[in-house]
């Protein structure tokens, strides 16, 4: 009895940190310096989110993905001069009543040209199933 109610618990306490504010985080990433980066959709957004089961095709095929990306990336970094996609990857959003929800995050590594001076940048874009770009955020 003690060890279910303590599992209850920690599974209730999860669902309350992942809505907290009526918004749902997709994920968080920490650079070298310690900095983090959030991304957080909207309870009503993640009603938008097309169900994917990996037994199934995915609703957003991995190139529109990687597009999007490119696209979003050209448009906020004019300062790109170059990139290369280094890594695309699924991840599971955690709701406790919206089940399998999905995103793409693709990573890039590419050169920024900053009054002639060119520097190495790494940016990750999170792209949500049905095509939508969730914009990135230093607060929590």
């Amino acid at each position: 009895m003690t060890l279910r109610l303590a599992v209850f618990g920690f599974m209730v306490g999860f669902a309350v940190v992942a809505t907290a504010g009526g918004r749902v985080r997709i994920t968080e990433h920490i650079d070298a310096d310690g900095k983090s980066t959030y991304w957080f959709i909207t309870q009503e957004a993640l009603t938008k989110i097309p169900e994917w089961k990996a037994d199934g095709p995915l609703p957003l095929p991995v190139e529109q993905a990687v597009a999007k990306a490119t696209e979003w990336i050209k448009k906020r970094n004019a300062k790109f001069t170059e990139w290369a996609v280094v890594s695309i990857s699924l991840g599971k959003i955690w709701d406790s009543e919206m089940k399998n929800r999905w995103y793409f995050s693709v990573s890039v590594n590419g050169t920024v040209d900053v009054d002639g001076v060119k520097a190495n940048s790494y940016i990750s874009v999170i792209i949500l199933m049905d095509g939508t770009i969730v914009e990135p955020t230093d607060k929590e």
